[in-house]
């Protein structure tokens, strides 16, 4: 039974739990995201009576009656789902599914653990044109909305999907387009030595914020390292990826 009835938006929201049905976006801005990219899955925006002299709000109040997304300003219920900060407005929303498309380019996050780094990761990959990122659990909930407020809504951008092993998702890509695999890895040949590919597409694969890739990944495609100083033991998976996604969409090596 769900936990929410999408045709009650009366019904009292609780705090945000990993097994509900439905989540939030918590601001301004990404809530002007959520509404802007998935309006079909929007329960309910929810604005606090401070809010309603910020432009930002009124421009959701916009996009709602626009979109026929039922809101009201209801600052206890905006406290009570997101206590820790003062979030003018608040977005619930149905959980989705949906798939990776295989002839893309593919951000792959081996077991992530913090959820404001894989929001934070999600909003680079948004801002350099990659679209789609595999997410190998066990891993952080896509869905919470810490995660959505690191990605700043970016993650209403993309195509996501949550995979049980890295193997699970090589076997979801057979028979597709022709694909480079890039492991980032501690004692992978160093990123300037690395070629680009010059066909088909890629995937960036980033391991655990504790443990990185383990070395079976060192037999899959080319391990690259991005090389630093040896006063540091490793940079921070968030830095890593950007990085590295800067290097594969940008750079020219």
């Amino acid at each position: 039974m769900s936990d929410f009835k999408t045709n009650n938006n009366d019904m009292r929201l609780k705090p945000y739990r990993k097994d509900f049905t439905y989540s939030y976006s918590c601001g301004v801005f990404p809530t002007i995201e959520l509404l802007t990219s998935c309006p079909d899955d929007v329960i309910k925006l929810i604005i606090t009576e401070k809010g309603l002299s910020n432009s930002g709000v009124q421009k959701l109040i916009t996009i709602a009656e626009q979109k026929g997304i039922p809101y009201t300003v209801d600052s206890k219920t905006a406290e009570r789902l997101y206590p820790k900060e003062n979030s003018y407005a608040i977005g619930a929303f149905n959980k989705y599914t949906c798939s990776l498309c295989p002839d893309k380019n593919h951000i792959v996050l081996v077991n992530p653990s913090d959820k404001g780094n894989l929001g934070t990761i999600i909003r680079t990959l948004t801002a350099f044109g990659i679209e789609d990122i595999a997410i190998i659990s066990p891993a952080a909930d896509i869905y919470d909305p810490k995660v959505i407020r690191a990605s700043m809504g970016a993650v209403f951008k993309i195509r996501f999907q949550m995979f049980d092993s890295f193997d699970a998702y090589r076997k979801f890509l057979q028979d597709t387009v022709e694909r480079s695999y890039f492991p980032f890895m501690l004692n992978g040949q160093p990123l300037e030595t690395a070629k680009k590919p010059q066909s088909g597409v890629f995937s960036l694969i980033f391991g655990n914020e504790a443990s990185g890739l383990d070395d079976s990944f060192l037999s899959i495609g080319t391990p690259v390292r991005i090389m630093h100083l040896d006063t540091v033991d490793s940079l921070n998976l968030t830095i890593a990826a950007a990085i590295g996604i800067y290097n594969f969409t940008q750079g020219d090596f």
